[in-house]
């Protein structure tokens, strides 16, 4: 099992937008939909979706909103944890899609802002069969911020599970603080612009390599969308990976399914450099569709629709990596 854990929203998403109506004014869009979003619906629903079982940990509000979310995360997760705090109300976010297919957000802060998760959490959860901690967006959990991170990571380290960091783009967040943090993350899977702001380089290969130089354990990789991935497996190197050449019509939650599928692929025992392949065919998929996380499926059946190709240096499907020849873990 995997544990996620971290930012729990309601989204409201609209769209197609091509310019906001002014003032008094009104403009057609062809859709509204109310849906779960934050790291924990984007990335436990997707690794639920490629088979593994999850574990998810949130706070929504005690309101219809929080309601409604729970009974989505029941709908998926082996074992759901969503805490509803009273007085609070649920985090919500507007996600406006342009007809370019950019999204922007304005967000309403609510439950999310009490979230915390403890060192004895994490015991409880190994206890529960839990092999690793994903931790989402974690910059828009003040309850989060700073030691109470830095220590929730540091116990799971001491206990064998690997631990995985999400963060999200937020403009004046203290990003170079981070840095202090990697030393106890294994997983580290930062968009360009969020490792630019961490790191203070723009370069894709020295962005991942001043990560590793700052400590994360086990594997980073910088995404950028269409232009691709730069992966550093620690002590085995850099690799460039390119975005598969897909139509994208909803690139909502396309940085959370990749974690997913890199998290996926590494609980089916593949290696890192395999596990960020599939990473990268789980984000091309998720982009496709404009229902989130449509086109996912379980990893083994991804593997039969999507055969790699004959370079067997380059196959992370090969016999000795086979996911359905690995033991169940």
């Amino acid at each position: 099992m995997i544990t996620v854990a971290g930012t729990l929203v309601a989204d409201l998403v609209i769209g197609p937008i091509g310019e906001w109506p002014g003032p008094g004014k009104s403009a057609d869009i062809d859709h509204i939909e109310i849906v779960p979003g934050g790291a924990v619906a984007n990335t436990g629903m997707a690794l639920a979706r490629l088979g593994v079982p999850v574990s998810a940990w949130a706070a929504v509000g005690m309101d219809n909103l929080g309601a409604i979310i729970k009974d989505f995360v029941n709908s998926w997760a082996t074992r759901n944890a969503i805490r509803a705090i009273p007085s609070r109300r649920t985090t919500a976010s507007i996600v406006a899609i342009s007809k370019d297919r950019d999204r922007s957000f304005l967000t309403a802060a609510g439950a999310c802002d009490q979230f915390q998760f403890t060192a004895e959490e994490v015991e409880s959860e190994v206890s529960f069969g839990s092999r690793a901690l994903h931790i989402g967006y974690s910059m828009l959990l003040p309850g989060l911020d700073g030691e109470p991170l830095k220590n929730v990571m540091r116990a799971a380290g001491k206990l064998g599970v690997l631990t995985s960091l999400d963060v999200t783009y937020y403009e004046n967040r203290p990003w170079a603080d981070l840095l202090k943090l990697m030393p106890e993350i294994d997983v580290f899977c930062p968009s360009l612009s969020e490792a630019r702001l961490i790191t203070g380089e723009s370069d894709p290969a020295k962005a991942a390599r001043a990560l590793v130089q700052a400590g994360v354990r086990q594997f980073v990789a910088v995404t950028n969308g269409e232009h691709g991935v730069l992966v550093e497996v620690v002590g085995a190197g850099q690799d460039f990976i390119p975005a598969l050449p897909v139509q994208a019509i909803n690139t909502t939650g396309a940085g959370d399914a990749f974690i997913a599928g890199v998290l996926a692929a590494w609980y089916r025992g593949l290696p890192w450099r395999s596990a960020a392949r599939v990473g990268s065919l789980v984000a091309s998929l998720a982009v496709t569709s404009g229902r989130r996380y449509d086109r996912l499926q379980t990893l083994e059946r991804l593997i039969e629709e999507f055969p790699p190709s004959d370079d067997s240096e380059r196959n992370p499907f090969s016999a000795q990596h086979r996911p359905d020849l690995c033991a169940s873990k």
